[in-house]
Formats: structure tokens, sequence, C-alpha cells
């Protein structure tokens, strides 16, 4: 009895693959077509402008979310300053005097410090176990 593989191919088929498995011994047996339906070009659609949450970055190997050393910087930044009782106005013009600068290289505004706050809480937890987390927490001085 012969051998029977199905592959499915992601990205254009090429005269390569098929040269790659007649010279292993295989021969075609069969071809299946399909064309994705508007649903699945949405989805595709939707995956490719998703980017990784603020403080992360695709690893080398495109497998797995790392850390940005970077973004997590300015996201404790922004989280001394959010737990001092500052405004996103505040923290913006502090961000930009220190340097930061979003992900995209342009200059905080208030409104995307507020667009992180779901990020804040989202990371509170992790942010508020680093080990330096105490010493820079009794350094705050909360503003009423």
């Amino acid at each position: 009895m012969a051998d029977h593989i199905h592959d499915v191919i992601v990205g254009p088929l090429t005269f390569d693959y098929f040269r790659q498995r007649i010279a292993k011994g295989w021969t075609v047996v069969a071809v299946e077509w399909r064309k994705p339906s508007a649903a699945d070009e949405l989805l595709m659609e939707e995956m490719d402008s998703q980017e990784p949450p603020y403080g992360q970055r695709i690893s080398q190997d495109c497998g797995h979310l790392v850390e940005d050393k970077l973004e997590t910087e300015a996201l404790l930044f922004i989280y001394e300053r959010v737990v001092s009782g500052w405004r996103p106005t505040q923290i913006a013009v502090e961000l930009n005097k220190s340097g930061y600068r979003t992900r995209r290289r342009l200059p905080w505004t208030p409104a995307a410090v507020f667009d992180l706050l779901p990020r804040l809480i989202e990371l509170s937890p992790k942010l508020q176990g680093r080990p330096d987390w105490p010493s820079r927490r009794a350094k705050l001085t909360v503003i009423a």
C-alpha cells in the first residue's frame, strides 16, 4: 500500500514545491482548490491590522510576544503618575519632556495616554509585582 500525505500550502504554489516532492518519489494524485469567503477575508484583514499590546513586541522567531523594554519603561512612567493622581494632560507633557515617544515615534498626547489606561489596569498586578516597585512607590508624591 502506498503512503499518502496531505499538504496544506500557505502562500503561492511554486514549481520548486513540485520538484522537491517528485525528487523524494512522490506523485500528484489530486489537487483541491479553495476560495476564501468574504468573512475569511475580513478576518484576515482584521488579524493583519492588529498590533501586539503596548509594552510587547513580536519575537524574532515570530512565534510569541516578548517585552519591549522602551515601551515597558513608558508604561511604568505613566503608571507611577496615574497612581500619584496626575491627569493625562500632565502625563503627556512629562513623557515628551523626558524624551519618550509613542510606538509610532510621535509626541505623546493626552488622548494617547488615556487610551493606555485599560492596558495599565491589565498590567497593574505585574507592575506592582516588580521587585523595584516598593522603593519606586515610596518615592511617589500623591497630588490631590
